[in-house]
């Protein structure tokens, strides 16, 4: 099912977002990163299967194609290399998932941190 087209994101768009996971040292503090800045519903369980559930969703950002930059992994991959490793399994399994329905789900590991966000009079 391809995500339908919205007001503020009408399909065809592509979504790129940066989760800063600089000082990530949990599964709990990464969930909530995720459920931050992918704006998850209030329904998200903080749990694995939630995420999974949340990703192979997103229908409340609707794009045709969606790039997610990890910045900053080391953190996490340093406190716990386990938690790392189960979501990016997760993030590729949403990556095939995607792929099946047409739509382009890109992950990519950046060591640097994000570009600051711009003001928001400059968007």
């Amino acid at each position: 099912m391809s995500p339908p087209s919205t007001p503020d994101s009408p399909a065809g768009d592509t979504l790129d977002l940066v989760i800063d996971l600089g000082g990530c040292s949990d599964k709990a503090e990464l969930l909530e990163r995720f459920a931050h800045a992918l704006r998850f519903p209030s329904w998200f369980g903080h749990n694995w299967d939630a995420l999974s559930d949340c990703l192979t969703d997103l229908s409340w950002l609707p794009a045709r194609r969606y790039r997610i930059t990890l910045s900053r992994p080391q953190d996490l991959r340093a406190a716990d290399p386990d938690t790392l490793a189960t979501a990016l399994e997760i993030l590729q399994e949403a990556a095939e998932f995607w792929a099946d329905e047409g739509v382009a789900f890109d992950l990519a590991l950046s060591e640097t941190p994000p570009p600051p966000a711009a003001p928001a009079s400059a968007r």
